[in-house]
């Protein structure tokens, strides 16, 4: 045997599903042991000879005992100050979710149960005692931002591995225009002015939510800012989504309702927790406008409220200016562009009715 040599070995236990490796530790001479996590003979001997090889070589890390408070502050500490605000406020509202879901104590805990209940959560999740799952797309995005999460801590060894994640198909669906009727109901059940304006960007200018969340009043270099002079909402590049400065123009609208707010604080909309006081998270707004959307009797968002801005502009300028409604929605590919006039498009109708 090679000097500092040691030797994994694989045993069965009548009373555990999946084989155990083992070994003797060089310094104690105790018999350590860990699950190879498969009831696979020649998976788990592949598992030995791995953990063999780290062991002999001085590359093995026992798994963490981390607590997950501890990570999420290591992660926000270290991982999110290198990322886009936006990004930090996505992770955020990513693990707020998943630790009302799923409560976690042990980050080495998280497994594959782990996370099918949370997705199994997100189906289901209720908001004030009322149900209002999460949608499909948004479902997605959270477990790829939860994995991401999840492989820095792997890859700060915190954890032995990522676990698997299940796939979630989104159904794909073509924009579809907003009844007016539909939106005025929402607009009546706004419970003020401030309100009524944060939907309106929506509606009116097609700002994603946390655009509008953190719009401001005066010049910034990384928010959101109101031009009322040059009547349009200034998007700086450290901010937007495309990582570069971008603008919407203002519809007159938009314009009045915003300017008659009361310009009481740095934000034009500082919602507030009506429990803790604090300023509203994402997930908050998001919360609050479901519920504003369920009170009216109506299936919208502020996604939705985007997309039906983006599928009435559409109608108006017609494909010859694709440009225009790509350079307004301020999409990532003129091809999610174009999908705004397939919900919009009279031409198989027309095709019928020459026949």
């Amino acid at each position: 045997m090679a000097e500092g040599r040691i030797t994994v070995w694989v045993q069965r236990f009548p009373d555990r599903k999946a084989l155990v490796l083992q070994w003797h530790d060089p310094e104690s001479g105790r018999r350590r042991s860990r699950s190879a996590q498969t009831a696979d003979p020649r998976e788990a001997e592949q598992k030995a000879r791995d953990l063999e090889y780290e062991l002999s070589h001085g590359t093995y890390q026992e798994p963490s005992k981390l607590d997950w408070q501890a990570f999420r502050e290591a992660f926000e500490d270290e991982y999110l100050p290198g990322v886009r605000e936006r990004t930090r406020e996505k992770y955020g509202t990513v693990l707020d979710v998943f630790e009302q879901i799923v409560q976690p104590t042990k980050l080495r805990a998280i497994t594959e149960r782990t996370i099918s209940l949370f997705l199994k959560g997100m189906r289901e999740r209720k908001v004030s005692s009322k149900k209002i799952g999460l949608a499909p797309m948004t479902q997605k995005n959270y477990l790829i931002a939860l994995k991401a999460a999840l492989g820095w801590a792997a890859g700060q060894k915190f954890l032995p591995a990522v676990p698997t994640f299940p796939e979630v198909k989104v159904p794909k669906k073509k924009p579809q225009p907003i009844p007016q009727a539909d939106f005025d109901k929402l607009i009546a059940v706004a419970p003020d002015d401030r309100w009524r304006a944060y939907l309106l960007c929506g509606w009116w200018c097609g700002l994603r939510l946390s655009e509008a969340l953190r719009l401001r009043w005066e010049k910034s270099p990384d928010r959101p800012w109101v031009d009322l002079e040059q009547n349009r909402i200034v998007l700086p590049a450290e901010f937007a989504k495309s990582a570069e400065d971008q603008w919407a123009p203002l519809h007159p609208v938009l314009r009045e309702a915003i300017a008659k707010l009361p310009r009481d604080d740095d934000d034009v909309f500082p919602f507030r927790s009506r429990n803790s006081d604090k300023p509203l998270s994402r997930a908050g707004v998001t919360n609050r406008v479901l519920l504003l959307a369920k009170k009216a009797g109506v299936p919208l968002s502020m996604h939705r409220l985007r997309k039906g801005f983006g599928c009435r502009v559409a109608k108006k300028l017609g494909k010859g200016n694709a440009p225009v409604l790509h350079r307004l929605m301020r999409h990532s590919s003129m091809q999610i562009t174009m999908d705004y006039y397939a919900s919009v498009d009279d031409a198989l109708h027309d095709a019928i009715a020459d026949l």
